[in-house]
């Protein structure tokens, strides 16, 4: 996983939290100091008595080679974390705070071979079983600290993705808007988000526009090591924060025996000249909107949370309307001329200034589509700050989406009526079902049937989209879902993009094109449940 997927589940497992402790019951998240600092008091105990029962996967190392297994890439965090979780899904439902920190410090002590008594074997024996799924999860690639000791959780706190209050941690506007985007969106808003706040070029958390001007002006640099080490060299950038860059994938830090150094990638140049633009974006406006506010709702938190709520939500409504009504007038201004140029183009066919037009038609039609394309990202981006992804019912969207077709398709809808719901965006759930709909009339289909069933596991639930339709053929099945590629003519490539962007990186499931036998096409969605709260 990328460190941005990285940053999104931490913040998804904040939201989990937060349901469970609207219905009284408090999630109970770790504290990583307090996971490291149990950590250093095992291993102090491991140097006076040996292991019991030394685990074989350590047999061949020494006290510095195991802690440097739990230390490296932060797995220890990542460990307590992961069976902090399946713990609250086990036996500590509604545990309080004391109870899961006892029981992540004796599966920490069990799993390096110490001496530890369980209040019973049915839970000894749960406890191994849930430490050996947490140990083997694997440990996302994304630390960017050179210590070691990055954290997710104090990455998105330095960057106000998410707020500490008396008792708890929550997401900000700031943590929904990331979790609304994807892709390149969600790295280039995580890089305005940083240069809004960043104190300057030796800030190690937040990347500043100083620092993104100096490495487009010179996009590699690589010394002897005698050379950066010299106190009279000239470097002000923090290496945490170019560390950081590499993780985003944007930029390479180069190591080797005797010099290092960085080489900024291209992917880097476009979102470092995109983060610098003179003339800004919907992205930098509401970055710089939204950490005032959080900045301000942090002063406020000392005399009153709620005043400070109450100012963040209607700053970023406010800011919404504002988009919404400049979208309004500008979309309304320049898509009757576009359909004007459109039609003026075509009067020109065998004209004598035909030509002459058509050496222009390139920067006009490009510069309409810059605007427009300018103000959708305006009103996307303002509206996301505004209220974070919502449950909701599955099968009801679906039918939603059937009733605002105005088609002679025949659609099918089944499945049962009482589903788990699923964590998302609806209106954009249902257009992608929209999409998925006119596709399979747009290249010929009269029949659909949609599908819907949990999964015997009950952590996720299967929707499948059959067709009798013409079918995809099986070397086009993974293409038809990328931007710009279509085999249908006329087709713009988008539709089945978008169904991929909001089932995959939205709703955090799967979207494949799949065999269907009898003819035409099958499209299948694993969407995860929410997860539910204890009872």
């Amino acid at each position: 996983m990328s460190f941005v997927e990285d940053l999104k589940d931490y913040l998804l497992r904040l939201h989990q939290a937060e349901n469970t402790a609207a219905s009284g019951r408090p999630l109970v998240t770790l504290d990583p100091d307090w996971v490291r600092a149990e950590l250093i008091q095992l291993f102090e105990r491991l140097e006076r008595e040996p292991p019991s029962s030394k685990p074989q996967r350590f047999a061949r190392l020494s006290l510095e080679g195991e802690f440097e297994v739990w230390t490296k890439d932060d797995r220890v965090i990542h460990f307590a974390n992961k069976l902090a979780d399946l713990l609250q899904g086990s036996f500590l439902r509604g545990a309080r705070r004391e109870e899961v920190e006892q029981y992540i410090r004796l599966a920490m002590a069990l799993w390096l071979g110490l001496p530890e008594s369980v209040p019973s074997q049915a839970r000894k024996l749960e406890l191994e079983r849930l430490s050996n799924i947490a140990w083997h999860t694997p440990v996302p690639k994304s630390s960017f600290r050179g210590d070691g000791w990055s954290s997710l959780s104090a990455y998105a706190l330095e960057i106000r993705a998410v707020r500490r209050t008396s008792n708890h941690v929550e997401r900000t506007p700031i943590g929904n808007v990331l979790l609304s985007l994807t892709g390149r969106d969600a790295l280039h808003w995580l890089l305005h988000v940083e240069a809004a706040q960043s104190t300057g070029p030796s800030d190690d958390w937040r990347l500043s526009r100083e620092t993104a001007i100096d490495l487009l002006a010179h996009p590699e640099e690589v010394h002897s090591h005698d050379a950066w080490e010299d106190e009279n060299f000239d470097f002000p950038h923090s290496w945490v924060t170019l560390r950081r860059l590499q993780a985003l994938g944007l930029l390479k830090v180069i190591s080797e025996a005797d010099w290092s150094g960085y080489k900024l990638l291209s992917e880097g140049t476009r979102a470092l000249e995109a983060l610098v633009s003179p003339n800004g974006s919907p992205f930098s406006v509401l970055a710089d909107t939204l950490s005032q506010d959080e900045a301000l709702a942090a002063l406020d938190d000392k005399t009153s949370h709620s005043l400070a709520e109450a100012s963040l939500n209607t700053s970023a409504i406010a800011t919404a309307r504002q988009a919404r009504l400049v979208v309004h007038e500008i979309r309304n201004a320049l898509i009757p001329a576009q359909f004007a140029l459109n039609s003026f183009y075509g009067s020109l066919v065998g004209s004598e200034i035909e030509s002459t037009v058509a050496r222009f038609r390139p920067r006009i039609d490009s510069g309409i589509e810059r605007v427009l394309k300018f103000v959708n990202d305006l009103l996307k981006t303002s509206e996301l700050a505004t209220r974070p992804p919502e449950a909701f019912d599955l099968k009801r969207a679906v039918l939603d989406a059937k009733a605002s077709l105005s088609t002679g398709l025949e659609i099918l809808v089944t499945g049962p009526d009482e589903l788990p719901t699923v964590l998302g965006y609806r209106e954009r759930f249902v257009l992608a079902v929209v999409n998925l709909l006119r596709n399979a009339e747009q290249v010929g289909a009269s029949h659909v049937e949609v599908d819907i069933q949990p999964e015997d596991d009950g952590q996720n639930i299967l929707l499948t989209v059959d067709d009798n339709g013409p079918g995809v053929p099986v070397e086009n099945r993974d293409r038809v879902f990328q931007r710009g590629v279509s085999f249908r003519p006329g087709g713009a490539g988008e539709g089945l993009a978008l169904v991929r962007e909001v089932v995959e990186f939205e709703l955090r499931g799967k979207v494949a094109c799949v065999d269907k036998s009898g003819g035409g096409a099958r499209f299948r969605m694993r969407l995860p449940v929410m997860e539910r709260s204890p009872r």
